[in-house]
């Protein structure tokens, strides 16, 4: 049995997630052992207990999610079972670096705290948008200066990024230029877009900081939608991310029409590759239990 492993980002978060790998797996609780070693107090609390509200804290959200998606690769790994690659989504990365091999957890702990910082403190006043029936390239053509593109999710939802002046006449463009629906999204800042560079400049400081190697199985990079195996590459393209377009379209497509796992506590990826032609088939594994039925 083999799959393609897909880790989603921020915005998968739910309450109580992992719970029931933890319970039942000694090889997913050593990962959230290990991670509440190196944690505030309370930080299993806030995942298996906490809110909605709490969770979708980037401080919290960030480490939470690289927590419970590797926990959730080692109980995999635990029944025989390892990817034919990986690849992830903005914060998804991470976690399919560890399961690629290239990066030891937690290292990547530790530096997931580091890039929730840096998008939790001195980020610039902007927002972001989610972009509905406009394709890319129209969508591209009708945003303002001080607005891009954040994220190719597939021709039915692209989302959008930059300062709020910029959003505002977004929306009046790209309304006018055939969209269906203009949406704000709930997030603190223009993530993925020209604003966040001194974001991404002090994240390849930290970064430089910690021991990589080559991935021992495939990883594609949504940053250029290509297989990267070079550690310095690696460093490269988690900072150049902050502040450039997810290429999840492109990205899926280069994955190829396989069969892949969304390895995460929400079927967003499985929910995008629906949208995208030429991509992977994705079943969704965030439970113990679909988990389980898939190693069946």
């Amino acid at each position: 049995m083999s799959a393609f492993f897909l880790f989603p980002g921020q915005g998968s978060q739910r309450p109580g997630m992992g719970k029931d790998f933890y319970d039942a797996s000694p090889e997913a609780r050593a990962i959230f052992d290990a991670a509440a070693a190196q944690s505030p107090d309370g930080f299993l609390d806030l995942i298996f207990s906490g809110s909605q509200e709490d969770l979708n804290d980037t401080r919290v959200a960030q480490p939470a999610l690289l927590t419970v998606e590797v926990a959730i690769v080692k109980y995999i790994e635990s029944r025989g079972v390892r990817p034919s690659g990986c690849a992830g989504h903005s914060l998804g990365e991470i976690p399919a670096l560890v399961a690629a091999g290239a990066v030891a957890f937690e290292d990547a702990l530790r530096f997931t705290r580091e890039r929730a910082r840096l998008m939790s403190e001195n980020v610039p006043a902007g927002g972001m948008a989610a972009v509905m029936g406009l394709d890319a390239e129209a969508i591209a053509a009708a945003l303002p200066t001080g607005a891009q593109i954040a994220n190719y999710n597939g021709d039915s939802q692209t989302i959008i990024s930059g300062s709020a002046d910029a959003l505002a006449a977004a929306e009046t463009a790209l309304k006018t230029a055939g969209a269906k629906r203009v949406i704000p999204l709930k997030v603190s800042g223009p993530f993925h877009s020209e604003f966040m560079h001194p974001a991404a400049e002090e994240f390849a400081k930290i970064l430089a900081t910690i021991p990589f190697q080559a991935p021992s199985i495939g990883f594609i990079s949504s940053v250029t939608a290509t297989e990267v195996s070079d550690p310095e590459e690696i460093r490269a393209l988690l900072s150049r991310q902050l502040c450039s377009p997810v290429r999840w379209t492109q990205t899926s497509q280069a994955i190829g029409e396989v069969p892949a796992w969304e390895i995460g506590p929400a079927a967003v990826l499985k929910g995008l590759a629906k949208r995208i032609p030429g991509g992977p088939e994705v079943l969704a594994v965030g439970t113990l239990e679909e988990t389980t039925a898939a190693l069946a």
